[in-house]
């Protein structure tokens, strides 16, 4: 004769993705705003950056 045992309960995801995609929209963001800070005063006319 067979005993089935029951099933043991699954454990709770330690991520659903959402803090990952948080992460990746921080990075991007900061990535954005470097970029920014870099590429604006190339436009500026007192500022000199290949001289």
């Amino acid at each position: 004769m067979a005993v089935l045992m029951a099933p043991t309960p699954v454990p709770a995801p330690t991520s659903d993705g959402t803090s990952i995609d948080q992460a990746i929209a921080y990075v991007l963001m900061l990535v954005t705003l470097v970029l920014t800070y870099l590429i604006h005063p190339l436009d500026a006319s007192s500022y000199s950056l290949f001289e």
